[in-house]
Parts: structure tokens; C-alpha cells; sequence
């Protein structure tokens, strides 16, 4: 896959004011990480990094489309003024709060894959449920390593305020999280299935869910507990380590379905896939229960 067969838009999926103390920029980007753009930002408008909003992560390796907000007083104009080749701005708008993460309703994709086979029934299966587990983006380059020695350092991160820096804390959290997640679901996807409840379950929309750690009881009882609780008994000290932490414990499905959902084969080996996830899913969570990835861009395997 190369940056352009792979391409994703926000969907906010809530209404902008038009006036405050925050300009919400709507930006097309390729080959730049989200990190990347929120220092391009900081800097352009001479803000701290910490400053800069946006809803969630986007691939490097893809053309994306997010939105990011910037503190600029409304006595100051809101044009555009960062100058990069990969990187543009759609629109922009004023909003009286900085955007938070997780405040978006989902992502919408365009992609096209490239086979070394015809799909066969395979195709038929794209649009059907599929195990919500966070994907490799989530884990790559070492990132469960670097959060689990972070983990173990942050005590003294904590005794020496001027070093720590929150968002990498929020970032080595969240790595955690989606961790424990992924355990629970692989225990539960290894009784059967998924969209199945078990006695004791928390269900969203009657879709069964696993805990995103944190502090708070978990909701869960029964054998939906037990699972839960086998699941992370190897991992206690992360999960004591994400409660005193503060954060709040959450839910999230195990299982997601594309909507909206289109596919063209053409030349019997090139897939054209056209479809939306709710905010959070994966787009090579949902490939990868189907195919073998590989991210010629990125140089790596993905699934």
C-alpha cells in the first residue's frame, strides 16, 4: 500500500460555534504523523504543543484528512499559516473550546488494495462484524515496550514535575488501556462468540463489551467477570498502576461492523473499498481478520 491508496476522513460529528478563543482547522496531510502537524502548528502560532487539540491519531503512511484546533484570541486573524508541501488546510472555523480526544463520531475510508489472489467469498465477508481489538498503529515501534518502562520510571517522573510531559503520559496510558483491552477480548474471543452475551455482561447497543481499565469498579459480574478477571490477572500491576493514575475506568464493544459499506474489484486483483467506523475501529483491524496486510510505504508488516 502507498500513502494514496490508503485515505481516511474525520467525521466530527458536531456542530462548530463560529466564535470563541479556538480556531478548528479542517487539514489534508500525507506522509506526517498527527504529532508532526501539531508541532507545525505550535510553532506557526507560537502556542505550546500541549495547546494544540485534535480528536484522535491518524496514519502516517496515508493521505488524512483531521481536525486540529489552536488557541488564537479572536483580536488576532485565523488564515492559515503553515507552509508545508504535504500538509493543507480545507477550512477553518472558530469553536469556544480546544478539541479533546475521543470527540469525534467516526472515520470514513477510501482505500484500495492491491492482491496477489481474487477475493473470492472473501469479498462477501468485508461488511460483516469483526473483533474491535486497537490495531498495530496502536502497538508499533515498540510502543507497549516504551509504556510498560515508562510505567516503571513514573514515580520519579512525578517527584520531578519540570520532566514530565502529559501528553507523552496520555499517549504511554492509553497504550496500556488498549493492552488490557485486547487481552480481555482475545480471552473472550477463546469462548466462543463474540457478539454472544454471557451472563453478567455490559452490553452497548446489545454488542458485549470489555473494560478499558482504569479507576472504579468494573461493571461486569458472573461469568462475563470471571473471564474478565483471568484475563488480567497476569497484568495486576499495570492495572494498578492505570487506577492510581486517576483514569476513569470505560467500556468499549467487542465487536464493530462498517456501514455504509462499498467495494469494486477491478482487473480481478485490485479492491477499491469505500466504508465507515465508528470513532476508535481500525480499517486494518477490520482488513486484517480478512487478509494478509503489508504497508509498502511503511516497509513493514501490519497484520
Amino acid at each position: 500500500m502507498t500513502p494514496g491508496d490508503f485515505f481516511v476522513s474525520e467525521v466530527l460529528g458536531r456542530p462548530l460555534g463560529g466564535q470563541g478563543e479556538h480556531v478548528y482547522f479542517f487539514v489534508e496531510k500525507e506522509s506526517l504523523n498527527t504529532a508532526d502537524v501539531a508541532q507545525l502548528l505550535a510553532s506557526s502560532y507560537d502556542v505550546a504543543v500541549a495547546d494544540i487539540g485534535y480528536a484522535g491519531r491518524k496514519d502516517k503512511h496515508a493521505v488524512t484528512r483531521q481536525w486540529f484546533s489552536v488557541p488564537v484570541p479572536m483580536t488576532r486573524p485565523t488564515h492559515w499559516s503553515v507552509a508545508h508541501q504535504k500538509l493543507r488546510c480545507l477550512t477553518s472555523i472558530r469553536h469556544s473550546q480546544k478539541l479533546r480526544r475521543g470527540q469525534l463520531l467516526g472515520n470514513r475510508f477510501r482505500l484500495r488494495l492491491q492482491l496477489q489472489h481474487a477475493p473470492g467469498e472473501t469479498l462477501l465477508r468485508l461488511s460483516e462484524w469483526f473483533p474491535n481489538r486497537f490495531g498495530p498503529q496502536r502497538f508499533a515501534e515498540d510502543n507497549l515496550t516504551r509504556a510498560i518502562a515508562w510505567l516503571s520510571n513514573r514515580r520519579q517522573r512525578r517527584r520531578d514535575r519540570q520532566v514530565r510531559d502529559r501528553q507523552v503520559e496520555g499517549w504511554h496510558l492509553s497504550v496500556l488501556r488498549s493492552f488490557l483491552f485486547n487481552e480481555v477480548l482475545e480471552a473472550r474471543l477463546a469462548h466462543g462468540d463474540l457478539r454472544k452475551p454471557l451472563a453478567g455482561d455490559v452490553l452497548q447497543a446489545g454488542v458485549p463489551t470489555a473494560p478499558l481499565w482504569g479507576r472504579g469498579r468494573t461493571a461486569t459480574s458472573g461469568h462475563a467477570l470471571e473471564i474478565e478477571q483471568q484475563a488480567l490477572a497476569p497484568h495486576q500491576e499495570i492495572c494498578d498502576a492505570l487506577e492510581h493514575a486517576g483514569v476513569q475506568q470505560g467500556r468499549r464493544a467487542l465487536t464493530v461492523k462498517p456501514h455504509s459499506f462499498k467495494s469494486v474489484l477491478s482487473n480481478a486483483t485490485d479492491l477499491y473499498l469505500d466504508f465507515a467506523l465508528p470513532a476508535g475501529s481500525y480499517a486494518t483491524t477490520m482488513l486484517g481478520c480478512w487478509f494478509c496486510l503489508h504497508d509498502v510505504a511503511a516497509e513493514r508488516q501490519l497484520i
